[in-house]
């Protein structure tokens, strides 16, 4: 049978379904739309190329994808029916999906909305977080492989490429270079083993195409974009579309990134940080009424104990960068904290530190926290870290992670980060520390003025900066850290 012999199968009968008529065509054969007898549903019916059907690698990739999917259960990745041999014809029954691809869109409209990426983004994490908990690694994520219902959900599709990471269940292809070029992580195109973060890096990619319109890298030929996967600087998408929010940009950015230390380490954590950005772009709605404070404490929000105003000393806002704001609300476990009254409460999504006093002691507390609602006259703030004020007054400090992400926030901080990590211990006047950044002074202000409060530089009465080397063990490891990722080190 020939390839054009697949395109003559309406009306056949194979696995107890009907096939009807021809709806897509793959690198390995054909999809039809076919009907399952028994049931009376709509199905899918592919069926391997009869070429590569004489071919047992590619049988047993076919079954492979039957196998692999079939054991995934879950609403964002394509179900599995049946797989079979009809007198030399090799099927695979799964589910039909009828709203097209993500592929479709991008063709369609160019490119999507910021939500729109983020919400599609999330269901396909839910997916491979799935596949991941299962020891499966996709291989293949792409947005032809992403499909669509009518209602709007998408499910993984195509698991042909899917490879287990559990030991004992299947043989290493070291060395082999499958997927699709221009959406395969530098580790993939160079044949090296993979994990769970190469469908990071290919979703991430996946996700720059929705909000910019075409992938980030082409050439003349494979092997052109194979190098480009390996080598070449990623492309930001806020630079090619600045109304893009930074903070998706962001995440995109460190998705393709071509170390994989450096993206997010697994499924589970990526789809955390997701959810974290599509509750910047469409934050949680304020209580419906200014007039009805009480009530929303007391009903929606009665996990949020009111702190009295007599035991406050200070509430201010926090600036805090993307992936700053971004870390801090993953972090948060529950819906919980402290009720605020104030006549002007910060926004929703609002980094603050409040300063309060215990009820029965005077020793003052500084407690990091984010504003998760606001009505009239008061605000629920979620602590994410509280402790105690050193005598001098001193600040709450961002420790760890939640710290290098303020000190990294934008170019000009990094600059600034290894000016002060290679200068630790001298001191330094404004001129000196602008010249060394090659920017004016008063570009300089607010930098420094993060790095006095995370106590790296501290200004002395004669105008000069002391720069500083952290006390803070988790911080000076987490700036090692980001030294030695940039090759800093």
């Amino acid at each position: 049978m020939t390839a054009n012999d697949l395109d003559d199968l309406g009306g056949r009968i194979m696995g107890g379904c009907k096939l009807g008529k021809r709806i897509g065509k793959g690198a390995m054969g054909v999809v039809y739309l076919a009907e399952q007898l028994e049931l009376k549903r709509p199905v899918a019916i592919k069926v391997l190329e009869s070429g590569l059907a004489a071919d047992p690698a590619y049988i047993e990739r076919f079954e492979m994808e039957a196998k692999a999917a079939a054991g995934l259960n879950h609403p964002n990745i394509i179900q599995i029916y049946d797989f079979g041999c009809d007198k030399g014809i090799y099927y695979l029954v799964n589910e039909y999906i009828d709203g097209g691809t993500v592929q479709d869109l991008i063709v369609n409209h160019g490119s999507l909305p910021p939500e729109e990426t983020v919400e599609f983004a999330i269901q396909a994490a839910k997916g491979l977080v799935a596949a991941f908990q299962a020891g499966i690694i996709h291989r293949d994520i792409k947005p032809e492989n992403l499909m669509l219902t009518r209602n709007g959900v998408l499910k993984i599709a195509d698991f042909g490429l899917a490879k287990s990471m559990l030991p004992g269940q299947a043989a290493s292809e070291s060395g082999l270079i499958l997927g699709t070029p221009f959406y395969m992580s530098p580790e993939q195109a160079k044949g090296v083993s993979l994990d769970s973060r190469a469908d990071i890096y290919s979703l991430g990619v996946s996700m720059y195409c929705m909000v910019i319109g075409r992938v980030p890298f082409d050439a003349d030929s494979l092997v052109g974009v194979l190098l480009q996967q390996i080598s070449a600087d990623r492309p930001d998408p806020c630079a090619l579309k600045p109304e893009l929010p930074s903070i998706l940009g962001s995440l995109i950015m460190r998705m393709m990134d071509r170390d994989p230390v450096n993206r997010p380490q697994n499924p589970e954590e990526l789809l955390r940080e997701l959810e974290a950005v599509r509750l910047i772009l469409k934050p949680a709605a304020p209580p419906p009424s200014l007039a009805e404070v009480t009530e929303v404490a007391e009903d929606q929000h009665k996990n949020f104990q009111l702190l009295p105003a007599g035991r406050i000393t200070r509430v201010i806002r926090v600036e805090a960068s993307s992936e700053v704001l971004t870390r801090i609300i993953t972090s948060i476990q529950s819906d919980s904290g402290v009720r605020i009254e104030s006549d002007n409460p910060f926004p929703l999504n609002t980094v603050v530190e409040v300063r309060f006093r215990e009820a029965d002691r005077g020793e003052e507390f500084s407690g990091l926290g984010l504003v998760r609602w606001a009505a009239g006259g008061s605000m629920g703030v979620t602590f994410v870290k509280v402790q105690p004020l050193s005598k001098s007054g001193q600040s709450l400090r961002l420790s760890g992670p939640l710290a290098v992400g303020a000190l990294t926030a934008t170019p000009l901080h990094q600059r600034l980060l290894r000016l002060v990590y290679a200068n630790a211990g001298q001191f330094m006047d404004l001129a000196r520390i602008s010249g060394s950044l090659g920017v004016g002074a008063r570009m300089v202000e607010e930098p420094l003025s993060t790095f006095e409060r995370l106590s790296l530089v501290k200004r002395h009465p004669d105008g000069r900066y002391e720069l500083r080397w952290p006390k803070d063990e988790a911080l000076q490891r987490e700036i090692v850290l980001w030294m030695e990722r940039n090759g800093l080190k």
